[in-house]
Formats: structure tokens, sequence, C-alpha cells
């Protein structure tokens, strides 16, 4: 898939998430990659017909937010989409594998896109991260925790508007 397709991708995606969602915040962000992450996103937008994934904002009864621990601090629970996958599929399963939790999925809150660069100036691939609020009940794994006031580290800004 050429970087174009990938765009093309990520406008279809954003149009059929407008149709079916209304009006949607993007958030736009440039990530520089290695050149070996470059090729291997390449590759997988090749393989799914556009790359990225999708994750949820997740409240119990008593207004907490569902976070999970991850690599770059505490972010919504999400994964990459897999062949088959659509964007809302996508994130109850990453919320069941990463939380043990059954979501009930609402809406979109808003679409994260990562335009992933290297230093060899090729154009930019876009990675959309779709990110669905709703709610959920029950004790989370142990990599994930219901949180009532943000946590030190956030992987993204934006998610403090979560808590």
């Amino acid at each position: 898939m050429s970087v174009t397709a990938a765009c093309r991708h990520l406008d279809r995606t954003l149009s059929e998430l407008a149709a079916e969602y209304g009006r949607l915040e993007v958030v736009r962000e440039p990530r520089e990659v290695t050149p070996d992450e470059y090729d291997r996103l390449h590759e997988r937008a090749s393989v799914l017909d556009g790359c990225g994934g999708a994750g949820a904002w997740l409240y119990d009864p008593d207004g907490r937010v569902l976070l999970v621990d991850g690599e770059e601090g505490w972010e919504e629970p999400g994964a990459p989409r897999r062949p088959g996958d659509d964007y809302r599929e996508c994130a109850e399963r990453a919320v069941r594998e990463r939380t043990g939790i059954d979501p009930q999925l609402a809406d979109v809150r808003h679409v994260h896109v990562r335009y992933c660069h290297d230093w060899t100036d090729r154009d930019p691939i876009p990675q959309p991260f779709v990110v669905f609020t709703g709610t959920a009940t029950g004790d989370p794994g142990p990599e994930a925790t219901w949180h009532a006031d943000p946590p030190g580290e956030l992987l993204y800004e934006l998610l403090r508007e979560s808590v």
C-alpha cells in the first residue's frame, strides 16, 4: 500500500465514522519513528488496507475512568486493528484482552491520528486510533485501574480530559 492509499484509508475512515457518529474531533500528531518501524507500519498498512487501532474511555457508575499502565504512561485500553476488525470490534476486543472487562461502547470521543515519519524524508503514514466512550463495571486485571483523578504520566495530554 502506498502512503497515498493510507491517506485515502484515513479519509474513508473519518467519513464513515462521521456518517455513523456525527461530528468528530480529530487530533493530529506527528511522530518520529525509526526507519525499521516505518517499514513495519508500511507493511501493516498494506496487509490491513490501512493501519491504526482503537480503544475506549470507559467509566464506572462512580464516574471513574479505566486506564491501563502502558510503556509510555497511563492510557486507555486499546490495541492495533487485526485483519477483519472494524474499529468498534477492535476497541471491544482490546478492552476485554487488556482489562478482563466487557465494555458497553456508546460513541466516538475522538480520532487520534499519528503521522508517522522517519529521518529519510519519506511521506508520513497516517495511523488513526479511534477512541470510543462507554461504560463498564468490574475489577480489572493487574495492569488496569479505575481512576477518579488523573495519574501523573499520561500517554497524551488530551487523556487528562477523561478524568
